[in-house]
């Protein structure tokens, strides 16, 4: 048997306690950063079950995926005789690994909809299916293919006006590797789940990399490595096209490109087909349009520059264009973005961003989704009306949000 030279064994060595000191030192300081998502081929990617971590790259919270990877508490598949279930799609709005799960505004959202009694002797269980990154063409499968299962009585989509139209397109948005939908003038829309075919995705699922996120589970030397290597291959938007991290300006005007208009039309057809699916097992669709921070800062004049440098009236484009097509279907929506903005410039209060990031922009902090909770709760609570064919009250004429001036 050939021996391991002393000096190779003593580098071998020295290089251990290294790793195993700065292992130690990470988790003194606090670094986390599992791996929290895993290839799949239904809708490019998913929550991996059971992990769990401290998430603060943005905000501080403690983050844990329950045994159907979901980012929320245990639900069973067999809903409860006295429960009236609320399934929330959408993208990291709705995964908010930013905050506490007690702080997102669907876990707030439960004990504000009891209060009001929206459904007198109904224990409210929201169910959160949120996924960073999601377009509506992966909430549409997530619908679809696994939230159905828990029988919802009502489901709310949580859009982001700022980049879901975008994410929806394999033309606008450079992550590939997850399905698209096409406009068929005789099908209708077509999905385009070729990506799972892709050398590039199954490389995604080579056993040594589900070895590797394994092994991310119980090491902080290997989380600060994959999350190294994730920000050298992350796709990067030109900055001249972006008001914002992830809001291209493109969407804040009517499109003005074949890009843009299938973008649209594809992003439109999507939420109706959730519509006409849903409504065929008599469940309700309510859309939450969700803005982007710089829509809702407080700071009037730096909203006004902005809108100055674009050669734009408002920040609102995404905002009415889908409330306007959407209750031309028959869909319910609550825009928030208008009711947000208000709050925002007149208490001075950032909804968006925290002390470890950037205040004002990012994702909702705690007091961004308190009061988009206070918001829907308001709606839902007061406008419901009980006994009709409208059960959430929402498509009543004259029930529009006023805009801001």
């Amino acid at each position: 048997m050939r021996r391991v030279p002393a000096a190779a064994a003593g580098a071998a060595a020295s290089a251990l306690a290294a790793a195993l000191l700065f292992e130690v030192i990470l988790r003194a300081v606090g670094f986390s950063a599992p791996a929290w998502y895993r290839p799949d081929p239904a809708l490019g990617w998913a929550l991996r079950p059971g992990v769990e971590g401290r998430f603060n790259r943005e905000g501080n919270a403690y983050v844990r995926i329950n045994s159907a990877g979901l980012r929320d508490r245990e639900h069973a598949i067999e809903k409860p005789a006295n429960a009236y279930r609320i399934a929330v799609l959408g993208d990291s709005y709705a995964e908010a690994m930013q905050v506490e799960r007690a702080d997102a505004f669907w876990s707030l959202l439960e004990g504000e909809l009891e209060r009001c009694e929206y459904q007198p002797g109904k224990r409210i269980e929201m169910i959160n299916f949120g996924v960073s990154g999601f377009g509506t063409a992966q909430e549409y499968v997530m619908l679809e293919a696994v939230a159905m299962r828990y029988r919802p009585d009502l489901v709310l989509l949580q859009f982001m006006n700022g980049n879901d139209v975008s994410d929806n397109s394999s033309a606008l948005n450079a992550e590939k590797l997850r399905p698209y939908f096409a406009v068929d003038e005789t099908h209708g829309l077509v999905r385009d789940a070729s990506f799972a075919e892709t050398d590039a995705f199954r490389s995604r699922t080579a056993a040594w990399k589900r070895a590797l996120r394994r092994l991310a589970d119980r090491s902080r030397v290997v989380q600060l490595v994959r999350a190294f290597k994730q920000m050298e291959l992350a796709p990067r938007a030109r900055a001249e096209e972006m008001i914002e991290p992830g809001v291209n300006v493109a969407v804040l005007v009517p499109p003005r490109d074949p890009s843009w208009q299938s973008a649209w039309e594809v992003t439109e057809r999507l939420i109706l087909a959730m519509h006409d699916h849903l409504g065929t097992r008599g469940v309700p669709l309510v859309v939450l349009t969700t803005p982007f921070a710089t829509q809702v800062h407080p700071d009037r004049q730096l909203r006004r520059r902005l809108e100055a440098e674009l050669g734009i009236a408002d920040l609102f484009y995404p905002d009415r264009r889908l409330e306007t097509t959407l209750r031309r279907q028959g869909i319910a929506v609550i825009p928030l973005a208008y009711e947000m903005q208000r709050f925002a410039e007149s208490s001075g209060v950032h909804l968006y961003g925290f002390a470890n990031s950037r205040m004002g922009f990012g994702h909702w902090n705690a007091r961004g989704h308190r009061v988009a909770a206070d918001l829907i709760a308001d709606r839902l609570c007061r406008d419901r009306s009980r006994g009709s064919n409208d059960p959430t009250g929402l498509l009543r004429p004259g029930l529009g949000v006023t805009r801001p001036s």
